[in-house]
């Protein structure tokens, strides 16, 4: 049967593997550093997707106040659903998951970033097909910029 709940520290050996599949291979203390910064900011959250026991996908949320609207942001930092369960409504199931918990904010934007690399494994089609636009005079353009600091 499959459940999702939120995340908890004995869950992340098992989210290793799907790091690895969504391009963000890290050793486990990395990825205990990440989730431990992570959850305990306000309003930042991880959820699994369980079969039984074994994590088959995650998903992972940022809330913010946008200055220029009225409304609560809430922005996926990621999703995954294990290769061997894709196709399967996981992923479907983990992005109903957090707009339940956004509507407890009220009026929301879920927004978020794929990669253009995801397009070919119709990733965009995928958040296309839940209601999720990058067209008309609200379409984006999306800049990044790294600034690390030596220490």
């Amino acid at each position: 049967m499959i459940t999702i709940r939120f995340t908890n520290q004995e869950d992340l050996p098992g989210l290793l593997p799907l790091m690895t599949q969504l391009g963000y291979p890290c050793t486990p203390e990395k990825l205990e550093n990440y989730f431990n910064s992570f959850v305990k900011l306000d309003g930042y959250g991880v959820a699994v997707d369980c079969d039984e026991s074994k994590i088959v996908g995650w998903i992972a949320w940022s809330k913010s106040k946008p200055f220029v609207v009225n409304k609560t942001r809430f922005h996926l930092e990621g999703i995954v659903v294990d290769a061997s369960y894709r196709g399967q409504g996981i992923g479907k199931k983990l992005m109903f998951f957090l707009e339940e918990i956004s509507k407890q904010s009220g009026s929301v934007i879920i927004d978020l970033c794929s990669g253009l690399r995801r397009a070919k494994d119709g990733t965009h089609e995928f958040y296309k097909s839940l209601g999720y636009r990058n067209e008309g005079p609200m379409a984006k353009l999306y800049l990044r910029k790294e600034i690390n600091l030596k220490m």
